[in-house]
């Protein structure tokens, strides 16, 4: 009985084009998905192979390991995980703050530079951001936060990966590429290599794999922009320097986030 090609998690938004560089010709499943579905996926065994928040990792303990060295990553800026704010970070203690629903590291980060750096008390998070409201402070990320930096409507903008490194002086780890323990070998020597190919053809005509997504998701930024965000990024993480970075991050992002129960509970009653 031959076997069956792993799922592999695909990340669509901007920060990850680099690894899926034509992969309608990859011979495995893909599932389309954002970061914040993936832990439910993976709990469900509906995933064998997947980009993974940092967050939800440290949280599923030994049942799925690290691929390798690849990932995402940032030692200062990032330009796609940002807080908005029309009033100084300083101001915004117990203040309500609007989040990407995507999120699943960057809220964890914001909470402890909020708390952490600036010593600021934790207001409610509200899971729902109104792109035409400029009054709540928001923290958007990747493809949100690219398109409201082009807006630049907000007086005060917060880059996560520079606050962070400001502060603890390694890089953001935001995301891993992660594998279900008992994964085929032979899946995961198929992945790797895909990946490795994949991110030398980005390296190779990056404005091309660029336009091919742009064509094939149209969001508004330009090729040149997305290229140029992409120098930002590191993806391989063979770095003893990001190794510290994933273990700043374990020490010090909270398990829990404060309120966000309740947040994303409001917003369900509110798409309902």
């Amino acid at each position: 009985m031959p076997k069956l090609p792993p799922t592999v998690g695909h990340f669509s938004s901007v920060p990850w084009i680099p690894y899926y560089t034509s992969p309608e010709v990859w011979p495995v499943s893909l599932l389309p998905c954002e970061s914040s579905e993936v832990r439910q996926l993976a709990t469900r065994g509906q995933v064998d192979i997947t980009p993974m928040a940092v967050a939800d990792w440290f949280e599923l303990g030994d049942t799925w390991h690290r691929l390798g060295s690849w990932g995402i990553s940032f030692r200062g800026k990032a330009d796609s995980v940002c807080l908005f704010s029309p009033r100084p970070i300083e101001d915004l203690h117990l203040a309500e703050i609007a989040i990407s629903k995507q999120t699943t590291s960057a809220v964890r980060i914001l909470q402890a530079l909020l708390k952490g750096k600036y010593g600021l008390g934790i207001g409610p998070w509200r899971c729902n951001v109104n792109v035409e409201d400029t009054t709540t402070p928001r923290l958007l990320i990747q493809n949100e936060a690219v398109e409201e930096l082009g807006r630049k409507r907000f007086a005060y903008v917060y880059d996560l990966g520079r606050e962070w490194h400001d502060w603890q002086s390694t890089p953001v780890v935001p995301a891993v590429w992660v594998y279900r323990a008992g994964t085929d070998p032979s899946k995961l020597e198929l992945v790797q290599q895909l990946l490795a190919d994949s991110v030398a053809r980005y390296r190779s005509d990056p404005m091309a794999a660029v336009s091919a997504h742009r064509m094939a998701y149209e969001w508004a930024p330009s090729v040149e922009e997305v290229v140029a965000l992409h120098g930002n990024f590191d993806y391989d993480l063979s770095d003893g320097d990001f190794t510290r970075g994933i273990e700043r991050m374990r020490a010090l992002l909270p398990r829990q986030v404060e309120g966000f129960e309740i947040a994303q509970r409001q917003a369900r009653c509110t798409e309902a």
